[in-house]
């Protein structure tokens, strides 16, 4: 039965012994590929890549804000870039061991090309990601129906298209007065996450 310390994670990518250049090859496609899995295992897992670059850098490392994808890229592109850099090497040497020269060049140009495809994956990311926040003040000018009456000098709701969508906020008359449900209503300001509304 075979154990874990047969195995040869240097075979894994095709290298079947030989010159220096080969091994280095190899060696950056085991590396980059394991610290790509690593690093994917811990994406997956959630918060926890956060936590480890908090404890390794000492950093305050946010791993969902935009700012971290950011940083996330180039740690991802270097990992990119080494995983098929060896790869790609390997690729030519193994065809004419011969061409060092031509398995190097092929290798950076495989390795750029996979870091700047990585770039761009995560540029898509950032921008497909939203906050979900809604501003209030996006409600202002829209005209709406009273969903919770609203009592004489007190707090009802409204419901009211905001941000593409149909939402309800707590409302109050301009002049205090009650507004019963139903009614139409004006989004004339907002006051500390009440709409001010007025009858319509």
């Amino acid at each position: 039965m075979a154990s874990l310390g047969d195995l040869d994670l240097l075979s894994l990518v095709g290298y079947e012994g030989g010159g220096g250049l080969e091994l280095i090859f190899a060696s950056s496609a085991v590396l980059g590929g394991i610290l790509f899995l690593l690093w994917f295992a811990l994406i997956m897992i959630g918060g926890i890549t956060a936590d480890v670059f908090d404890g390794l850098f000492g950093t305050d490392f946010d791993a969902m804000g935009a700012d971290a994808s950011f940083k996330a890229l180039t740690f991802q592109g270097i990992m990119a870039f080494m995983m098929f850099f060896g790869l790609a090497g390997l690729w030519v040497l193994d065809g004419d061991s011969n061409q060092t020269s031509l398995a190097i060049v092929v290798g950076s140009i495989t390795g750029f090309g996979s870091m700047y495809g990585t770039g761009k994956l995560f540029q898509l990311f950032v921008a497909l990601q939203s906050d979900g926040t809604i501003d209030m003040d996006d409600a202002i000018g829209s005209v709406g129906t009273i969903y919770l009456r609203i009592p004489e000098g007190g707090v009802g709701q409204i419901q009211v298209e905001s941000g593409s969508a149909l939402r309800t906020y707590n409302a109050k008359t301009d002049d205090g007065q009650a507004m019963a449900t139903g009614d139409f209503a004006e989004v004339i300001d907002v006051v500390s996450s009440t709409l001010i509304v007025k009858r319509k």
